[in-house]
């Protein structure tokens, strides 16, 4: 291919991005021809910013001719002879013809045949000796009086040395004009298409840039460009990716503003409807017709605009969205909503065009926004439900409907933030008062107005729904026997029984009945069951009204029942749910009652963990009058830690008074009796104890499990050293109400009994409690267990022994983080002091830690063996070993098998 200019090619290049090889060399030809007296007409056309109007400068400019050019705009369509202006201003022209030229632009009927006449001959006289290149970019946008003299030149140019280049953007529309029209006829035309580019690896540093270009642009050499830019001027992205800047926006909004009229429109509702529009409903949006639809989205995907007639990124649509006004994007998104509804389009997708044009003034919108909150509940996006349900009660006009949205924002608003949902009930009280609310709804607000301490409103609820007798009360009284029982009808003389909560039950009821059971009988097999039941269909942001606090009421009974492991287990999986789905309420209750299980298994430091992410996740302001349940268990935790300005600072924390009529307030009143009592305040601490005791026995829920006030009140009475026989009393009556089944509180009770006891009874009572203490796994309570058992051996001069208990007791309490009783335990001496003691003196490694049995469980599982085939060889249940292993890999600081140290070898069995 020859060219003109070596400097003339390059800016070609450069202005076309690439070299348009075919089409320089088909207008080279018509060069040629027309230089010889032929004069050609070239029509460049191809989509919009496909690079004609570089092409058609750049060659203009190359062809070593005279050039001149016009460029039409679609705002300059009502200026007559404005492109024929452009063409005659740079050329040398006798003054009659500019007055010719003004007299035909001024002409009220338009240009006549003899002023076109007169202008075709005058230029075609300047050519008769010089040739000339005429350029007409965007002639689509010619003035019509412009047009007529273009065709009017056109019909004239058979032995004229001109060659005219045309550019026109490709549009189904363009074909039908009188220009098309009269450039088929003529012999000497030729088209001259422009497609987009086909690869662009040389203009991009890597193959994924290019391959990502050629995604995004479809080839169009304007967006290519613009990309170029952007990787030029924009922060490269971390992970190497190709930029996607604001050229490449600025870039793409210009195309669609240079395309017909009608394209614009099209490309908006298309932004605004999303991928799944069809072509009608764009049509009604943008306000043209079907056929203009048709064309636009032809003109967009042939432009690269478009991919298969959608977006080809997400920042192109933004793009096109921003590039709108506020209040005309707020009017095309209230127009799509319409359209989807009376399309009979499901809420799930009108609501969120509604939210989008902020916009709820009709009544029709109320149901849209309730059946959407629905959905949005169901697929556990609560923050969406509660902007749905503030649009419909807004949009909401009728009383009953607008209080019964209130209700159900309340009890939305609880799974999120139950402070907030209690400012909301200053809202609904008075609806409910004046009887706008249905029974369900009343149901709804009593958790709630209790939980944000508004007893009496409360109080005036249960009256209602107790009068009616609805299908929830059932649930309801037995969860204010539970947590409430003050408010309760009757104590819980009769629980519901497991077996009569049927399969169909909801969770709620089977959740409080497994608590309810367990606060009067005791553990059983069926609460359990009951409890895991719930907790196996549970999910953290449960729709029903209870929310996830149906969840907590099952782990809650579990824990009371000591079933400590399975609840661990239960706590451990919802809470990795409710962290994955970012639900701060089921966060905190989770991690709340994962602190209590801690603090029983005398894991210390992880109950102290525990406690203080459930009052950060959710701060005490929103805890209610639950707010004795995390303290309490951080005051206790700190406590037994030896912490006592931190237990003491944390009782300084303001709570509800509401708090001490309710299940979590038994919580708080035992951590702060233990407070008093491990700082010698043992009549404060007695009475705690005791108080704890005349409420439960007064709720009749007077268990062990729950809070252990017996044994708690027998050592304050024991310290303080006042009244040994009412000590005994109080361990007795402990000891009798448990019966023979073991239990943590047995192993506490049997080591308080030991100190009622003459010197030589002591041992064999407190080895008793250390084999319960260690069944059961509460660390704490088993290093004070050993630590009485030393000083027993102690007081018998068996200092041997006492010594090597003293030795066991001294790492049980250091495992655990009780340093206070480290210190009692070796006085003076810290950690360090102790692993460096002469050898006889050192504490014993972790194994020593292990009881017999769970030495030879970790001894066969350390050399490979299964859980199934220990379980064989040692005559157990195979949930047995499991329980063992769980404790072993716990006192060891193990995860896996492969941890277990080598030296357990020397416990094999010699089955083994």
């Amino acid at each position: 291919m020859t060219r003109t200019s070596d400097n003339s090619v390059t800016r070609a290049r450069l202005a076309g991005l690439i070299e348009r090889d075919d089409q320089w060399a088909t207008l080279q030809t018509l060069l040629t021809d027309s230089l010889s007296g032929s004069g050609r007409v070239a029509l460049l056309t191809g989509p919009v910013a496909s690079g004609k109007t570089e092409l058609l400068h750049a060659f203009g400019e190359a062809s070593g001719v005279s050039f001149v050019k016009a460029t039409c705009s679609a705002f300059e369509k009502d200026l007559p002879f404005g492109v024929v202006s452009q063409i005659f201003h740079p050329l040398d022209v006798p003054a009659e013809v500019g007055e010719l030229l003004d007299a035909a632009a001024r002409s009220a009927d338009g240009p006549s045949a003899r002023q076109l006449h007169a202008l075709c001959i005058a230029l075609l006289d300047l050519t008769a000796e010089t040739p000339l290149v005429i350029g007409v970019d965007d002639v689509q946008h010619a003035d019509p009086p412009s047009l007529h003299w273009l065709l009017y030149l056109i019909r004239r140019l058979g032995q004229a040395k001109v060659l005219l280049m045309l550019s026109e953007t490709a549009s189904p529309r363009a074909a039908h004009t009188p220009l098309h029209t009269e450039l088929l006829r003529h012999p000497h035309c030729r088209d001259v298409p422009l497609a987009p580019l086909g690869a662009v690896d040389e203009l991009f540093e890597s193959p994924r840039h290019a391959a990502d270009a050629m995604r995004l642009t479809g080839g169009n050499p304007l967006l290519i460009r613009s990309l170029l830019d952007d990787q030029r001027l924009c922060k490269p992205r971390d992970d190497g990716g190709l930029v996607i800047g604001p050229g490449y926006r600025r870039a793409l909004v210009s195309c669609l503003h240079r395309c017909d009229d009608h394209v614009l429109p099209v490309a908006r509702a298309l932004a605004v409807t999303g991928e799944n529009a069809t072509r009608e409903s764009l049509s009604r949006l943008a306000r043209v017709d079907a056929e203009a639809v048709a064309s636009a989205l032809d003109v967009m995907n042939e432009a690269g605009l478009l991919g298969d007639g959608w977006f080809r990124d997400p920042a192109a649509r933004t793009a096109v969205l921003d590039d709108l006004s506020t209040q005309d994007r707020k009017e095309m998104y209230l127009g799509a909503a319409l359209l989807l509804h009376d399309e009979g389009a499901p809420a799930t997708e009108v609501a969120p065009y509604l939210v989008m044009a902020d916009h709820s003034e009709n009544p029709w919108m109320v149901p849209v926004f309730e059946e959407a909150a629905e959905h949005a509940l169901r697929d556990e996006q609560i923050d969406t439900a509660l902007r749905y349900l503030e649009l419909a009660h807004r949009a909401c006009v009728e009383v009953h409907g607008r209080a019964a949205i209130a209700a159900k924002l309340v009890r939305v608003e609880w799974r999120v933030n139950p402070s907030a949902a209690g400012r909301r009930l200053g809202t609904v009280v008075p609806a409910m008062r004046a009887g706008q609310l249905s029974d369900r709804d009343v149901t709804s607000l009593v958790q709630p107005m209790l939980w944000n301490c508004h007893v009496d409103e409360a109080t005036e609820a249960l009256e209602r729904i107790r009068r009616s007798s609805g299908s929830g009360l059932r649930a309801v009284e037995l969860w204010l026997a539970c947590s409430h029982p003050t408010l309760a009808r009757r104590p819980l003389a009769e629980p519901v029984k497991a077996r009569t909560v049927s399969l169909t039950s909801g969770p709620m009821l089977k959740a409080v009945a497994a608590l309810a059971n367990v606060l009067t009988y005791g553990p059983n097999d069926e609460s359990a069951t009951d409890a895991e039941h719930v907790l196996q269909a549970a999910r953290p942001s449960d729709s029903a009204s209870w929310g996830p606090e149906s969840a907590m009421l099952a782990l809650q009974a579990l824990v009371y029942a000591d079933r400590l492991d399975v609840a661990a287990h239960w706590c451990d999986r919802l809470l990795e749910e409710a962290r994955a789905k970012n639900l701060v309420v089921a966060r905190a209750f989770f991690s709340c009652v994962r602190a209590e299980v801690s603090l029983r298994r005398g894991d210390l430091g992880s109950a102290f963990e525990h406690a203080q992410t459930a009052l950060d996740v959710m701060p005490a302001g929103g805890w209610g009058v639950a707010l004795g349940m995390p303290l309490g268990i951080l005051i206790n935790a700190a406590t037994k830690r030896g912490r006592h300005e931190e237990a003491a600072a944390l009782l300084e924390q303001p709570v509800p008074e509401a708090m001490f009529q309710s299940r979590y307030g038994l919580h708080y009143l035992y951590a702060r009796g233990h407070h008093y009592l491990a700082t010698s305040r043992h009549y404060a601490a007695l009475a705690d104890f005791l108080s704890c005791g005349e409420l439960m026995t007064s709720w009749g829920v007077d268990r062990p499990g729950l809070v252990p006030w017996r044994t708690s009140a027998a050592e304050a009475w024991l310290l303080h050293g006042a009244n040994r026989d009412e000590a005994k009393r109080l361990i007795n009556e402990q000891l009798a109400r448990l019966g023979p089944d073991a239990s943590r509180t047995r192993g506490v009770a049997l080591r308080l009994l030991a100190a009622t006891n003459q010197p030589h009874n002591r041992p064999q009572l407190l080895r008793d409690a250390v084999a319960v203490l260690e069944e059961y796994g509460d660390q704490y309570e088993l290093a004070r267990a050993l630590a009485d058992l030393s000083k027993a051996h102690q007081a018998l001069r068996e200092h041997r022994r006492a010594w090597t208990v003293a030795r066991r007791a001294w790492h049980v309490a250091n495992v655990c983080d009780a340093a206070e009783l480290c210190e009692e335990l070796l006085p003076s001496r810290g950690k360090a002091d102790a692993e460096d003691a002469p050898a006889e003196e050192k504490p014993v490694d972790p194994i020593a830690t292990l009881t017999d049995a769970e030495r030879r469980v970790a001894a066969l599982a350390a050399v490979g063996y299964t859980n199934r085939e220990i379980a064989s060889k040692l005559y157990i249940t195979p949930s047995t070993i499991e329980q063992h292993l769980t404790r072993v890999y716990r006192k060891l600081n193990v995860k896996y098998r492969k941890d277990l140290p080598a030296d357990l070898h020397s416990y094999l069995p010699s089955t083994a």
